[in-house]
């Protein structure tokens, strides 16, 4: 039966939205989260025996929001707290501008600003690689909260003991922390988490529009920015959210992507594991080929923007459960192992050069 979704509110009043009422508030726990979930409140109440925490995901697994709940909690249960949630990124142009300055009174704020907090929390800790500087300033760091009892909490897309260029020690010494794995938020997740955003703006959307919106994208960014992209269509036009308006939205994205075609991708993933582009395409279920399916199926949905559908017409008639599953199985495997992450940064190179850099998913 059709729905008949009820009319939107004023576009010209802002978008209602119900008041946090806490941390964790409106966070969604799904089996893609709920361990690092767990592990983050532990660490919000003061309990950091396993200190550093390190939340290993790809991106759109949610790390960075875990890490902002965190901090909120603990601001929650200790207002008095002093806590500091930075980027890698800004950690090491802080340590780079002090190096400039060849002063001691610059190094001195720079430490007393990030050693001299209760619970210090390091987003996208890749960005630091290729800071030596700011990679050799880390490992003394951590030494100094350790020595004060404070909390630490990083976010990585891969173990950092397989980066190129990491000293070992401050490998180690992240590793001997409590490692846990976040993945992408699967379907059931990603719906739930539109529905909640959809109520929170006060919108008004269909079910097929949502699960259309839910099965096209696999992170919450992307459903972050296509919603916002989809609610101002929608108000400008007066309209709801629905199919038509969300089938536009992801045509019209799928179109403006860059100019790497899923053929490309398939011939480049054959040429490097040894093989015909056909055999990707093949039922055969013989272990190198899968996994090497398995990456050009990745590798096409992250550089074309493709949708399931569209992957599976192209990997030989398969349907979206299986596709889905391909991605969701390399997004773990990369994670685990090193020489499957190179050959992927390798051929992902090909159309993004900064990728070799950071061949992790």
């Amino acid at each position: 039966m059709e729905e008949t979704p009820t009319p939107l509110d004023d576009p010209d009043r802002p978008a209602p939205g119900p008041p946090r009422s806490g941390p964790w508030d409106g966070y969604l726990v799904g089996p893609e989260n709920e361990l690092a979930q767990a592990a983050a409140r532990e660490l919000a109440r003061g309990v950091n025996d396993g200190s550093p925490l390190v939340l290993i995901g790809p991106s759109g697994s949610g790390k960075t929001r875990l890490l902002e709940e965190l901090i909120a909690d603990r601001i929650a249960r200790r207002p008095d707290a002093s806590v500091s949630l930075v980027t890698a990124e800004a950690f090491a142009d802080a340590c780079h501008r002090a190096a400039d300055r060849e002063t001691p009174a610059d190094w001195a704020e720079v430490r007393r600003s990030f050693r001299g907090v209760d619970l210090l929390a390091l987003d996208d800790l890749h960005g630091m690689t290729r800071s030596p500087l700011a990679l050799a300033e880390l490992e003394p760091t951590l030494d100094a909260l350790d020595a004060v009892g404070a909390s630490v909490a990083v976010s990585v897309r891969d173990d950092p003991g397989r980066w190129d260029g990491w000293p070992r020690r401050l490998a180690d010494r992240l590793r001997s922390g409590l490692t846990v794995r976040l993945d992408r938020p699967g379907p059931a997740t990603r719906r739930r988490y539109l529905l909640d955003r959809v109520r929170q703006l006060g919108l008004t959307a269909t079910a097929e529009a949502l699960d259309t919106l839910a099965e096209a994208a696999d992170g919450y960014r992307l459903l972050d920015g296509w919603l916002a992209r989809a609610t101002l269509m929608a108000r400008v036009d007066r309209r709801p959210i629905d199919l038509d308006l969300v089938n536009s939205l992801i045509h019209d994205d799928q179109s403006a992507s860059p100019g790497v075609s899923i053929a490309q991708v398939i011939h480049a993933v054959a040429r490097s594991f040894g093989l015909r582009p056909r055999d990707l395409r093949s039922a055969s279920r013989r272990a190198a080929l899968v996994e090497a399916r398995h990456l050009a199926i990745f590798l096409a949905r992250d550089l074309t923007g493709a949708s399931f559908a569209e992957l599976g017409k192209a990997f030989g008639g398969r349907d979206s459960k299986t596709i889905r599953h391909a991605c969701q199985a390399t997004s773990r495997r990369l994670a685990d192992d090193p020489t499957l992450a190179s050959a992927a940064g390798a051929i992902r190179s090909r159309w993004t050069p900064e990728s070799a850099d950071h061949p992790g998913p």
